[in-house]
């Protein structure tokens, strides 16, 4: 925290006033990258496939200003765990893709009982540590990046659905 503080100008009290640790911090951090994509969502006028990767394209671009800080505090627990018991960045996750998911589940004739199916598949996929890892090691732009991770959700989704969900 003093390091935090520190770059933040600010003293050590200050910061400990605002944010108990490092993890109250990091969550708050965290919370508010997730309200900024919620707002994204939320100003398109967009559907289905293409308001999906509208906020795709946000999510991967944001990835390169807070993908390490969100990689480096990534919860331990799994997404489904930390939606049922109400964690607030799963549930502003959710907040933030349920619209694009639903118009894609519309467009691909798939029931919309395969939401949290969808939900799950999205966080799989979509993982920042992912998403830094196919930027920086793999080398793609963040167009290929977009086409590739969404042609494997629409993929996963539909195949999921075939299955019997």
């Amino acid at each position: 925290m003093q390091s935090i503080a520190q770059k933040a100008s600010l003293s050590q009290a200050t910061a400990y006033r605002h944010f108990p640790s490092v993890e109250a911090l990091v969550v708050a951090y965290h919370e508010d990258v997730m309200a900024s994509l919620v707002e994204h969502g939320e100003r398109s006028r967009k559907t289905g496939k293409e308001l999906f990767e509208h906020q795709v394209s946000c999510w991967v671009r944001m990835q390169g200003v807070h993908g390490p800080v969100i990689v480096r505090f990534w919860s331990q627990r799994g997404f489904l765990e930390r939606l049922r018991t109400s964690d607030a960045a799963a549930a502003l996750s959710c907040r933030a893709w349920d619209r694009a998911v639903r118009g894609v589940l519309i467009e691909l004739e798939l029931p919309d009982p395969l939401l949290p199916v969808g939900r799950f598949l999205l966080n799989a996929l979509f993982d920042p540590r992912e998403i830094l890892d196919l930027k920086k090691a793999a080398g793609l732009p963040d167009e290929q990046v977009v086409r590739r991770l969404s042609d494997a959700f629409y993929g996963a989704l539909s195949g999921w659905a075939r299955s019997g969900a």
